[in-house]
Formats: C-alpha cells, sequence, structure tokens
C-alpha cells in the first residue's frame, strides 16, 4: 500500500481529514523561515532607532505640531529606505507561511505592501536627494509640493502609502496567524496595528495632522513589536 509524502502527511490529520487552514505550506522551507526570523528581529530594532529618533525630534522643537526637521527627519528617512526592502521580506516569508486555505490573504496583503513600499521608498529618495539640492525659491509652490507641511502632495503621498495601503495589507495578514498563543498574538496585533493605520487617514480627512499620529502609532511602533512576534512564530514553526 502507497504511504504519503512529507507534504502529504503535512496536510492531514490523525483521521486523514484536511489539516487546519493555519498550516504551513511546502513553500514553508528553512530559507524562508530564517529570512521571517532575520527580517522580523532587525525590524523590530529599527523601529526602535526610528521611535527614538521621533521622540528626539519633538524634544528638540518642543512640541508636538512642528513638522520634524534635519538631522532627526534625514535619519529617520534613510531608516525607512532601509525598512522597506525588509518589510517586503517579511510579508513574502509571511505568504509561504501561510495555510493553504488562507493563501489569498497573504497574497493580498503582499501585494499591498509593495504598493506601500513602491511609494514611499519613491517618496523618500526623492526628499534626501532632489529635495535638499533645490532651492524652493526655484520651484512654484515648493512648500505645496515637496515638503512635510500639510497640505503637501509628497506628504499626501506617505499618508496613502503608510495609512491607507499598509493598514489594509495588515488587516489582509491577520487570518494567516492562529492556533496557539503566539500565533494569536501576531493576529491581534496585526488587527490592531491596521486598524490604527487605517483611522490615520481622518487626519488627512480633516487636515488634522494630530488625528494621523494615530496611524504612526500604529505602523511607527505597534507593527515592530508584531514583526518581532512573528519572527518568534516563524522560529516555533519547524519547515515542510
Amino acid at each position: 500500500m502507497a504511504t504519503a509524502t512529507p507534504q502529504e502527511t503535512l496536510r492531514l490529520t490523525k483521521w486523514g481529514e484536511q489539516a487546519s487552514p493555519l498550516e504551513p505550506t511546502r513553500d514553508w522551507t528553512p530559507r524562508a523561515r530564517l529570512l521571517g526570523i532575520l527580517s522580523g528581529w532587525t525590524l523590530f530594532a529599527l523601529g526602535i532607532a526610528y521611535v527614538v529618533t521621533m521622540v528626539a525630534a519633538f524634544a528638540a522643537a518642543g512640541n508636538l505640531t512642528d513638522p520634524i526637521k534635519d538631522p532627526h527627519l534625514a535619519i529617520m528617512e534613510l531608516l525607512i529606505l532601509v525598512q522597506a526592502p525588509l518589510i517586503i521580506v517579511m510579508f513574502a516569508v509571511i505568504h509561504a507561511y501561510a495555510g493553504r486555505a488562507n493563501r489569498v490573504f497573504s497574497l493580498t496583503a503582499f501585494a499591498f505592501v509593495c504598493l506601500t513600499m513602491a511609494i514611499t521608498i519613491g517618496v523618500h529618495f526623492v526628499l534626501l536627494t532632489f529635495g535638499r539640492q533645490v532651492s524652493p525659491a526655484a520651484i512654484p509652490a515648493f512648500t505645496q509640493l515637496f515638503s512635510w507641511q500639510w497640505p503637501s502632495v509628497f506628504y499626501a503621498l506617505d499618508i496613502l502609502a503608510w495609512d491607507f495601503c499598509f493598514g489594509l495589507s495588515l488587516l489582509a495578514a491577520a487570518p494567516v496567524f492562529g492556533g496557539n498563543r503566539h500565533g494569536r498574538s501576531v493576529r491581534a496585533g496585526l488587527l490592531v496595528a491596521g486598524t490604527l493605520c487605517l483611522l490615520g487617514l481622518a487626519g488627512a480627512a480633516l487636515g488634522n495632522m494630530q488625528l494621523r499620529n494615530v496611524g504612526i502609532l500604529g505602523y511607527g511602533a505597534i507593527f515592530p513589536v508584531v514583526a518581532l512576534l512573528a519572527a518568534r512564530v516563524f522560529s516555533r514553526t519547524s519547515p515542510a
């Protein structure tokens, strides 16, 4: 009598039925697992650096309303450029980890996160290079185009990226996790972070950037912790 392959066994319960949709598929390889662990820990460390820099910027300004200025702004923009590829890797790993029944969610999350990073990399690269080398007086309405003073075209693009697209990617990735308490913690964190990102859109809609800080809390403070929790889940899940 033929025996099941290891991949088939992974999908079978002791009753011979399909396993939980939370079971990883054969795409969950040792290399994917390692990338998930490394990217999760690195994103957590970069997230701490981002929050510390932001707090230092607010302390230097003496308030929470003025736009963040250099050198803190340049450091934060550089951190985002470093984080962006790692976030794409993290969501690619989530797709590899996702059970068969949840891969439509993980693929949706990956698509939205790629859109997020494409927009934000473009915004911050332009501002770090062109934006710091051209004289504002040389371009009419420079502030309304390239500044972090609302309303601004690039500011709106960054809000679109992080509050809308990234918020949707976090919510889409949430169903991938579950099962034990570690997986449920990741799922809860993704839901909270994604919801806060979407709520941050109210700041742009009402022209109140203090409300937009709710979104920053979601992707800037909670997501790095979620990335660390996801890395712990990956470390506890054996490859297929």
